[in-house]
């Protein structure tokens, strides 16, 4: 690995500023004599600002061709950057530019409309391409540039450049139809963007709602009438989301379970380690608070129990409940009020009443901002308790025999394959009708007004942030509108709601609290909707039809077995069936019909896989039925730090010992990697640059290492596969191998982005809106609605900076990793290697169902 020591010296070329309106311009050219790894673009140490807060929206320009010139033939020579900036007034003043080491530079502006015109148009090129950049691919969340740049776009007349397509567009963020319906991040930015566009949506004349787009009904055959499932399922509406524990054990071991994971896996697919606190808010709702005697007693009161609901909204207020079959109706019963009862003294505006729902009365305990909302009926032996009139409703109508799981034709046709009497420790389903609901128009549109809702709440606090920078006096909607802070229209609403300031925080007047939201489908159906929502809906439903098309039943099932001396596996099982109208890309033609023969575990493979496939890859080979197979060994990559990423340290036949292979017709893949050229023997001969290959009968194998080709090609044969499968892929338990370093290297590099996210952040609010740098963390944590937590275990804080400003960081990076990855620390190791003792998996694509089966090794550690 290599690490330098953060040092730079800074010395200022050029100052050039022209006074203009509403705000001057000017920019400070310099050189970065780079006395260790500095990445100017990507570090908030490099920043400029004034005592008297004139100097406003800095953006940092590094030369480009510089900049590749001096990677390509890896010279450490000074690098020219420029400073550009935005300021108040036409008086001359003293400005700090930090470098990341700060120096005084004197700014007098000049007089030259032409100029500032000219120097504008190059600050704003500069401050576009770094939100094009943020929204592209986002190192923390751009929440702050995507206000900042959109609405001074609006503000100065200013185009913003077009939205830059990735090479890899699956691994950058990109709007979809599901993320807009789930409310992703990239749909909340697009919504950012339209709010802060002048309007007058409560002016629009009224429309009629859209229609649906069309379902496939998927047909209650008498076979499906005949399948058994459980007495619980007999309960819960088809349109709910069902997550079924089979016994209160098992509920425990979940919780349990999920927050470990969470902490170890979530970190390593997300970039914000952020705690919303979702759960915490439902249980607060529900009023259902675990006491230590739960684990103990629950077990004896109760025989089942599930998680349902009617939406994924969890951060913002969801239709949720909890389902309880009860061995004992009475001590149940005691129970569930006695902790909903608390509520009442917990919440002094909290009122316990009984309200009428589907003839039947309900107990409601309540507060009135839905802090508490606490809906609980007992039907017989199953007791519901859920935040919801609506999932009540219909909790009481499936109890009736009307739209229940029970006789859903997509619940049995799961239940036909994975029979109710598994003892699974968790059965979690997924229906058509769950998504019917949420895609319909109704449904989707009043998402978005609540989506709309939330968004105006962080876009006024951002522009009370903005105000202020500039030295506005305006807090209030009218004053910041007024002052053109905000559009025209900003926050009039079509459905006559409005965005109030209380005490106890924001209130949507008609959503009450926010994060305590009125469940969506507890909301009364508009009956009229604008133009513009009537045109989002059915944009939305052609993309939705396009990309997804018909939604499946979707199962997984998890049944915990355990290990001899110590842990457990969890073999899980996934099933999504029937696939009618089901959009699956190019799947089907790439996929070759379900092998009954896979190739032989080879000694010293550490991470192999294995694909059955019609062309070796989907680049226009001709189609020849095969097995492709790769295989990793333990090796120990080398590995550098460039620019803040971990990379090769050497040529690629150094980097990863591993191979690559095909069965029984590799004529594609010889002539997609090897030309003409073909390997006839069994002894490994040069192939294409660095690669070596061999072939032996039927198999051909690829790889960086002759000894590799040598050792594997002695060991390939075909055995018979356990079940008939396309993909298989199978994990060891990677403890004290050398491939484990290399892992828990990336695994540091990963959760350190993830920590710097954080700060990027706070350091963000202070260097583009003047927050004061100790009420950063604060400002941040609202605008994201919840708390940071730092995936290394740190405490963010407000660090000193030689010669620089304070910038945050976490307690767990050492200097010389705070602001650029230098060197992962030899001791890291990644959380998840310390319990993971090895993955097998398998897949198959069925002509109308989809199956895995995964197996997943786990130490006692890991196990509640």
């Amino acid at each position: 690995m290599i690490a330098a020591a953060n040092t730079t010296r800074v010395q200022a070329a050029e100052v050039e500023a022209y006074v203009g309106r509403p705000f001057g311009v000017g920019r400070v050219m310099f050189t970065i004599d780079s006395g260790g790894p500095v990445v100017p673009l990507e570090d908030e140490r490099f920043t400029a600002q004034t005592a008297d807060g004139r100097v406003l929206y800095p953006a940092l320009m590094e030369q480009p061709v510089r900049r590749l010139l001096r990677r390509l033939l890896e010279i450490d020579s000074p690098r020219q950057a420029t400073m550009y900036f935005l300021f108040r007034g036409d008086e001359p003043f003293e400005m700090q530019v930090f470098t990341p080491r700060m120096q005084s530079v004197r700014v007098a502006p000049a007089s030259n409309a032409r100029a500032h015109g000219g120097l504008l148009a190059e600050w704003w090129r500069e401050y576009g391409n770094r939100w094009r950049e943020r929204r592209a691919d986002p190192q923390f969340p751009p929440v702050v540039e995507n206000f900042v740049a959109v609405n001074l776009s609006r503000r100065l007349g200013m185009p913003l450049p077009p939205e830059e397509r990735r090479l890899l567009e699956a691994f950058s963020p990109k709007r979809t139809a599901m993320s807009e319906l789930l409310g992703a991040e990239s749909h909340r930015l697009a919504i950012d963007q339209a709010l802060l566009l002048p309007g007058d949506p409560a002016g629009e004349a009224p429309q009629p709602l859209p229609p649906p787009m069309p379902w496939y009904e998927i047909p209650l055959t008498d076979e499906l009438k005949e399948v058994a499932v459980e007495p619980i399922a007999e309960h819960v509406p088809a349109e709910a989301f069902y997550l079924r524990f089979g016994n209160f054990s098992n509920y425990f071991w979940f919780r349990s379970l999920s927050k470990k994971w969470q902490g170890d896996l979530g970190n390593m697919v997300s970039r914000r380690a952020i705690d919303s606190d979702g759960s915490k808010r439902i249980e607060q709702q529900l009023s259902l608070s675990e006491s230590g005697l739960a684990q103990y007693l629950g077990p004896q009161v109760i025989a089942d129990v599930a998680i349902i609901g009617l939406d994924p909204y969890l951060d913002d207020g969801s239709a949720f409940g909890i389902l309880f079959q009860a061995k004992s109706n009475f001590l149940l019963s005691q129970d569930l009020n006695s902790k909903r009862r608390e509520a009442l003294a917990k919440f002094p505006d909290a009122a316990e009443t009984t309200v009428e729902i589907a003839g039947r009365d309900v107990s409601l305990i309540a507060t009135p901002g839905g802090d508490v909302r606490s809906y609980y009926l007992a039907d017989g032996d199953f007791h519901l308790v859920t935040t919801s009139r609506r999932l009540m409703q219909r909790f009481i109508q499936a109890g009736q025999g009307e739209q229940s799981l029970a006789e859903s034709a997509g619940f049995l046709s799961v239940r036909q394959r994975l029979s109710a009497e598994r003892p699974d420790a968790l059965f979690a389903y997924i229906s058509p009708e769950f998504f019917r609901e949420l895609t319909s128009p109704a449904i989707w549109i009043e998402s978005q007004r609540r989506l709309r809702s939330l968004r105006e709440e962080k876009l006024l606090t951002l522009a009370r942030l903005q105000a202020a920078a500039e030295a506005i006096q305006a807090t209030d909607r009218p004053a910041l509108i007024a002052a053109g802070i905000l559009p025209p229209g900003f926050g009039q609403r079509f459905d006559g709601s409005a965005l109030e300031m209380t005490d106890a925080g924001p209130v949507d007047t008609l959503r009450e609290k926010f994060g305590y939201f009125v469940p969506v489908a507890d909301m009364e159906a508009p009956q009229a909707v604008t133009a513009d929502e009537a045109a989002a809906y059915r944009a939305f439903a052609s993309r939705f039809q396009q990309e997804i098309g018909q939604t499946p039943p979707v199962a997984v099932a998890i049944h915990r077995v355990p290990i001899e001396g110590g842990g457990e596996s969890l073999s899980i099982d996934v099933l999504a069936t029937p696939l009618e109208d089901v959009k699956l890309g190019r799947l089907r033609e790439t996929l070759g019909e379900p092998s009954e023969q896979r190739v032989a575990p080879i000694a010293g493979d550490m991470i192999r896989g294995e694909f059955v496939l019609d062309s070796p890859l989907p680049l226009g080979v001709a189609a020849e039925p095969h097995h492709l197979f790769f295989g990793i060994r333990d090796f120990r990559s080398p590995l550098v730090v460039d620019n803040g990423r971990l990379g090769p340290g050497a040529p690629r036949a150094e980097l990863v010992r591993m191979y690559v292979g095909a069965w029984p017709k590799p004529g594609g893949l010889i002539q997609l990697f090897l030309g003409d050229e073909l390997a006839q023997t069994e002894e490994p001969v040069p192939g294409m640059q660095e690669t070596w290959q061999g072939r032996a009968e039927d198999f051909l194998l690829i790889s960086f290492k002759p000894e590799v080709v040598q050792n594997v090609l002695a060991q390939l044969q075909m055995v018979p596969a356990e079940e008939p499968a396309q993909a298989w892929i199978e994990v060891v338990d990677l403890t004290g191998s050398e491939l484990s370093r290399t892992v828990s290297a990336f695994g540091y590099m990963r959760a350190r982005e993830t920590s710097v996210a954080a700060c990027r952040l706070m350091n963000t609010l202070a260097n583009q809106l003047h927050v004061p740098r100790e009420l950063c963390r604060e400002t941040a944590e609202q605008l994201m609605d919840g708390q940071f937590v730092c995936p290394l275990g740190g405490e963010y804080e407000l660090a000193e900076v030689e010669d620089g400003m304070p910038m945050w960081t976490s307690t767990a990076l050492t200097p010389e990793n705070r602001f650029l990855l230098t060197a992962p620390p030899e001791d890291f190791e990644l959380p998840l290697l310390t319990w993971f003792r090895g993955l097998r998996a398998e897949g198959r694509l069925e002509e109308d169902a989809i199956t895995a089966h995964v197996e997943i090794d786990m130490t006692q550690s890991a196990v509640p």
